[in-house]
């Protein structure tokens, strides 16, 4: 029995369990995660360049509505007003906030406005607008000095003597300031200014006065609040929370927590600098930076956290301090108010971590003061925080939620010291899937990242390229700043020169190089060429991992592409060769990318020619139709694509030989078709033309000979997707050649590719011969010659590329782990136990045999005669071919009829092969596959067999070729093509009507060797044995011929004997695993014989039938043999004692 195999399914992994799919044809991807990569590039960088900063303090004067108790909040930008003269102190606070805003946006310009007229802040806000332009302005309100806005929306200046108070429409302020625009209202009732804005916003969208989106608003408290007043903290805390938020913190931790030995005077003496990180006081500010990114991450959108928290370096800090601003105010009872409104962040979890960062601190201070740095120890923050990280990585959900730590590995990658951890684990995270890399982007990482291509450290390369190679797999748009910002091919190219680095990581590197020469981009193809792209990827060409040698060969492909200096440079260094002697290569995902890499090295016809380019490029289009017979789909149709390009390069050459060609066959046509005419001046008629067209010079030869044996050979592959582009193909090139003849009058019968006949009742006249002969070798011509016209000179255009960089997108660093609760997986592991037992069963031969019993009886009403039948080795399924080549599969215990379709799909009037060989493959999978070869050497396999709906073809390729067949005036009978199949070996034999025995590897998709049969009859069996190393082969012409498998000092499959004595044409070979013989074999006299060729080339046993055999089969388990005649007998023997039992 076929693909028996003990399997036990608790110790081996899915992929040795169920071989679902015997090919390694790329499926393109269908299951991969191909999420497309969500907006994490702001369209427009914003910059606040242009700051008004307007203090109504009037110091010394309270305003006529606030009632202030004693002692109460006095600092404003921590200065007391009572320390010095009135108005030096107003000037020295307006300097104090200047110097604040200048920290988080030192290039911004500055205008201080210090109980201002509205006039005067009329001026300056006019004036800033007109100097940003497009840019975005922020207006700072202290409004301390001055009543609470009012009931309609208006806040308070003060006039020119300091006498009144000068109330101004919050809509003229809008007129003022413009868009886009920042708002900060440090004042009572500031929810009251934000309501009205948002009203007279409204107003304007509506009435379309301009552009009325773009504005933020940050208010201290609601519409009915008052500033708090606590002396323990600043007249303008809210203003100290955004441009202060380290200071602030920390009174108001102090004034929360009671510490021993800490007093707030100590805040001012913490040593270091906020931009150091080294320092203390500069690691609180690092852990608060990634605290307040990492609330807002885990509670805005992001589209929203994109737009506040990275496209303004200002508008981040400040909404990052506003989250520390809302959790004071709240303990203060005002309730902060913004535009765009925030979810409540006051009672975060990470604001628990930001305590304990504080704390941490604040404890160390007796110790450290006042200079003792060097005993301070370094918070735990961050290493604790990549430690939650790496627990989520290992034990985290797939519901593809980010952890909150991200934001928080991006502020690590700043450490020197903990960055290759931080790299790791952004790369394990990474890992997971483009979910995941979007996720990242979104954060933030993309700078930083850009930024480590600078480094020159070695430690962190190979995850580094890794985390680029997911970056550019899902978003190819990052090769400009690759190219721009950090000359990152230099990065790359380094890494792929370093023989050293393991090849996965160097495939990840060409990978990534080849990304960034895709789409033609010169810049990057020529930085490549000056930095000697070509010579490092010669180093790797070679390489032992398939997967570097096809990105290695990628890169070449995008390097060169559409750029001429690169193709040129190229051919000189002979790269073509090399790419040439990958044609062959084991793995068919290289060979097809080398054919795609050589396809794009020919020339487009617009290109500068010389005589060594086009010796070159002929040269690979002789050497396609030498690799047309690959057995891989994906590999002929990018042949195709690479013909196509080759086709157009030379297009006037091969529509002149088009045009030879429709010439002789329609002058042929019409002088057979002459009325009256006799055979024989129909014969000197055509001798004439065809001497007329030999007597021309033979200047278009090769191009002949690549039409020939390159393009009518694809048209007629088995598989309908290169047929159809195969013929995309001939049809431009027709075309032009038919209008060609057109014009010149010489072919008015011609009809171009899908064009009508003139008159209905003239469609079969009117076509011409090469239409007829094209009918009849195309499985697709047939559809196209009623479709619509195929434009001149179409452009095929390969998919290849992208489909192999989804590979990136995959999960590559952890293996796939089978989820063992799955149905489909239950189901597998059931089906290998239930087929391991019926294995076991089958070898017990039972005291009793009954055959006469019949279990099931198929109405065959739907089908023809069977020519073939398989029996599935496990499952109660039976598929038949019958003779008129279609494939009927039954359930024969329910006497169901699953499935039936033609073995060449839908257009089986195109094929008039009929089936020889039938097989069922991975039947130990659920849904098995099914093998049928046809009389003309191509084998076809099924997959989805049991679904009328889903069946589909899974692969097709020309077993034999028509050049390894025997002529037909020379065979005894046409066997048509044979199959072996060995499913350990992942190998296939085939042959039949054919003088040599081709040997397939199905995963390479490569024929591995060609034996000789040494005999011209017909092969009409083949069978093998792993256990005795031998294939042996029964011929039309009696002989048994006995190959040796095992590999020695010659090449494997070597012919060992021939035994000669059946007389007659040998019907089948058997080798059983039971009993005493090597094999058995039936000849069509009746003669019987068991051979061992330990003793000698002599059978041991023999017997005859006495009937003429037209069938034989050997059961596999125990001693039973079956014959079947042509008078419709059939005799079924155990032949340890040769006992008829039915």
């Amino acid at each position: 029995v076929q693909w028996r195999q003990e399997v036990n399914p608790m110790s081996a992994n899915m992929d040795d369990l169920i071989p679902s799919n015997l090919f390694t044809q790329l499926e393109m991807d269908e299951e991969q995660d191909c999420d497309e990569p969500v907006q994490w590039r702001m369209n427009v960088r914003m910059k606040t360049v242009n700051v008004a900063l307007n203090l109504c303090l009037r110091i010394g004067v309270d305003p006529p509505d606030v009632i202030k108790t004693s002692p109460c909040a006095r600092t404003e930008c921590w200065i007391d007003p009572r320390s010095v003269h009135p108005e030096k102190a107003l000037e020295a606070i307006g300097k104090k906030l200047k110097s604040q805003y200048e920290r988080w946006q030192p290039r911004a310009r500055y205008k201080v406005c210090l109980d201002p007229t509205p006039d005067q802040v009329m001026k300056v806000c006019v004036s800033l607008r007109r100097n940003a332009k497009n840019e975005r302005i922020l207006f700072h309100y202290n409004g301390h000095g001055v009543p609470k806005p009012t009931e309609s929306g208006e806040i308070w200046f003060f006039n020119n003597g300091y006498t009144q108070y000068l109330p101004r429409a919050i809509y003229e302020l809008q007129n003022w300031v413009k868009t886009p625009s920042i708002y900060v209202f440090d004042t009572s009732a500031a929810g009251l200014i934000v309501k009205w804005f948002l009203e007279y916003a409204n107003q304007r969208k509506e009435e379309s006065d301009g552009n009325w989106d773009d504005y933020i608003l940050l208010a201290a408290c609601g519409e009915k609040e008052t500033l708090p007043n606590n002396p323990e903290l600043p007249a303008d805390v809210f203003t100290s929370c955004l441009v202060t938020p380290i200071k602030i913190a920390l009174h108001w931790y102090c004034g929360q927590t009671i510490i021993s030995g800490i007093v707030p005077s100590m805040i001012d003496q913490i040593p270091g600098k906020l931009n150091d990180r080294r320092t203390p006081l500069g690691e609180l500010n690092w852990i608060f930076t990634a605290i307040t990114d990492t609330i807002a991450w885990s509670i805005l959108p992001r589209e929203q956290f994109q737009r506040l928290f990275r496209q303004d370096l200002l508008v981040a800090s400040l909404f990052r301090n506003y989250l520390l601003a809302e959790r004071i105010m709240r303990s203060c009872k005002c309730n902060p108010v913004s535009y765009p409104q925030l979810p409540p962040a006051y009672n975060h979890p990470m604001w628990r971590s930001w305590d304990l960062a504080v704390d941490h601190c604040m404890t160390q201070l007796p110790q450290i003061l006042p200079d003792k740095i060097n005993l301070y120890q370094h918070s735990p923050f961050f290493q604790e925080q990549l430690t939650a990280f790496e627990v989520w990585l290992e034990f985290g959900s797939d519901d593809q939620l980010p952890p909150e730590q991200l934001p928080i590995v991006l502020q690590v990658l700043l450490s020197q010291q903990h960055r290759i951890r931080a790299l790791e684990l952004l790369g394990r995270f990474m890992d997971l899937g483009s979910w995941a890399v979007n996720h990242a982007l979104s954060v933030g990482i993309f700078p930083y990242v850009l930024k480590l291509l600078q480094s020159s450290a070695t430690e962190m390369r190979e995850i580094l390229v890794f985390i680029w190679a997911k970056i550019i797999a899902l978003d190819s748009s990052c090769q400009m700043d690759l190219i721009l910002d950090s000359h990152g091919q230099n990065y790359f190219i380094q890494i792929l020169s370093d023989l050293t680095i393991p090849t996965k990581q160097r495939a990840q590197a060409a990978f990534i190089i080849s990304a960034m020469c895709n789409n033609t981009y010169s810049v990057a193809q020529m930085s490549c060429l000056n930095s000697n792209l070509i010579g490092v990827c010669e180093d790797n060409i070679n390489s032992e991992d398939p997967l570097l040698r096809r990105w290695v060969v990628l890169c070449l492909a995008k390097f060169w592409e559409d750029y001429e200096e690169g193709k040129w440079a190229a051919i000189k260094k002979r790269v073509h060769e090399k790419l040439c002697g990958l044609l062959s290569d084991p793995d068919p995902n290289v060979r097809a990318s080398s054919v795609y890499a050589l396809g794009t090295l020919i020339r487009p016809r617009t290109a500068a020619i010389s005589q060594q380019r086009i010796d070159v490029e002929l040269n690979l289009g002789l050497t396609f139709p030498v690799v047309s017979g690959d057995s891989s789909i994906l590999f002929r149709k990018e042949l195709v694509v690479a013909t196509a390009r080759l086709i157009e390069a030379y297009e006037p050459k091969f529509v002149n030989v088009l045009k030879k060609r429709l010439l002789v066959q329609e002058r042929e046509h019409e002088a057979r078709s002459s009325i009256g005419s006799k055979r024989r001046t129909n014969s000197s008629s055509n001798e004439e033309i065809i001497i007329d067209i030999e007597d021309e010079p033979d200047e278009d030869g090769v191009y002949d000979f690549i039409w020939e044996r390159l393009v009518l050979q694809l048209i007629r592959d088995p598989s309908p997707e290169v047929s159809n582009l195969a013929f995309t193909i001939h049809n431009s090139i027709r075309d032009l050649a038919v209008i060609a003849l057109r014009d010149r009058g010489e072919a008015p019968r011609l009809r171009m590719s899908g064009e009508s006949p003139r008159t209905p009742s003239k469609k079969k006249s009117t076509r011409s011969l090469v239409d007829m002969i094209l009918l009849r070798n195309s499985p697709t011509v047939a559809n196209n010659f009623e479709d619509e016209p195929t434009q001149p000179n179409e452009t095929l255009v390969s998919t290849l590329y992208d489909n192999y960089c989804k590979y990136f997108r995959k999960p590559l660093l952890k293996e796939e782990i089978v989820d063992e609760t799955a149905p489909m997986y239950c189901e597998r592991i059931w089906r290998l136990e239930r087929n391991n037992q019926l294995i076991q069963q089958s070898k017990q031969l039972p005291d009793t045999i009954e055959l006469e019993n019949e279990i099931a009886i198929l109405d065959n009403k739907q089908t023809d005669v069977a020519s073939h039948i398989e029996f599935h080795s496990f499952d109660n399924v039976i598929v038949m071919a019958d003779v008129q080549d279609r494939i009927c599969i039954w359930n024969w215990e329910d006497d169901k009829h699953l499935n039936k379709f033609h073995y060449c799909g839908q257009n089986p009037s195109l094929s008039p092969s009929r089936i020889t060989s039938l097989s069922i493959l991975n039947e130990n999978d659920i849904s098995p596959l099914i093998s049928v070869g046809s009389e003309d050497g191509i084998i076809r396999i099924w997959g989805n067999v049991y679904s009328p709906t889903d069946y589909s073809l899974r692969t097709a390729w020309r077993a034999v070729s028509q050049e390894d067949r025997i002529p037909r005036d020379q065979l005894m009978s046409n066997v048509g093509l044979v199959l072996d199949w060995q499913p350990e070996n992942n190998l296939v034999l085939a042959t039949g009507s054919a003088r040599v025995i081709k040997v397939w590897d199905v995963r390479k998709e490569l024929a591995i060797q060609t034996i000789p049969t040494e005999t011209d009859s017909s092969v009409r069996c083949i069978a093998s044995s792993d256990i005795m190393n031998v294939s042996v082969i029964g011929c039309s012409d009696g002989t048994v011929r006995v190959f040796d498998k095992r590999e020695n000092h010659s090449k494997p499959y070597s012919s060992v004997c021939t035994l000669n004595e059946h007389s007659q044409s040998v019907v089948n070979v058997c080798i059983p695993s039971c009993g005493n013989y090597n094999f058995i074999t039936a000849a069509v006299n009746g003669d019987i014989k068991f051979w061992d060729i330990r003793n000698g080339l002599e059978s041991v046993r023999a017997f005859n039938t006495q009937m003429s055999i037209s069938c034989f089969r050997a059961f596999d388990s125990f001693p039973i043999i079956a014959a079947g005649s042509t008078d419709q007998r059939i005799e079924v023997l155990i032949y340890e004692y040769f006992t008829n039992i039915f």
